[in-house]
């Protein structure tokens, strides 16, 4: 299988997967998320497309992905993700399936023999860090309220 091709469904899948579960979801923030997540599987898409039509990486074939399944198509199969109880929970759906997008991509890496083709799934994966980055930076944005540091060497200081 050719390694942009696969990429390139796996990110349209991403894209897909993001926009059921921005449609599902009833939070407002939540549904910003997901759709900025659906935005940016597009934009990789979008670069891979462009790479695509580079010679040297059009016609680059791995075995390793012939045995692979697209994370984001075995989510899209599965039934219903089921109503977040609380808002968090699509914070870490999110950094779920970011985390196993970036471990899909590592372990195809390291299984490649091909040294463009490993270089590309690196990369791939370093991008779906910088999307689990954004999103648990914002999940901890948004779980911050609920906790507060009181330090001790405050404790002592009495109102005016």
């Amino acid at each position: 299988m050719k390694v942009l091709d696969f990429a390139m469904k796996m990110e349209a899948d991403g894209k897909a997967y993001y926009e059921k579960l921005a449609t599902d979801s009833d939070d407002k923030e939540l549904k910003n998320l997901f759709t900025l997540l659906a935005q940016a599987e597009q934009t990789h898409y979008d670069a891979l497309l462009a790479r695509k039509e580079e010679v040297a990486f059009a016609m680059v074939e791995s075995n390793v992905l012939d045995q692979a399944k697209n994370i984001f198509q075995r989510l899209l199969e599965m039934k219903s993700h089921g109503p977040f109880r609380v808002d968090t929970d699509g914070y870490r759906h999110a950094i779920k399936a970011e985390e196993q997008s970036i471990g899909y991509y590592q372990d195809s890496a390291e299984k490649e023999q091909n040294p463009e083709v490993r270089r590309l799934l690196q990369t791939l994966a370093d991008e779906e860090k910088i999307h689990l980055n954004i999103v648990e930076n914002i999940y901890e944005f948004v779980e911050s309220p609920k906790f507060f540091l009181a330090w001790r060497e405050f404790s002592n200081l009495k109102e005016l």
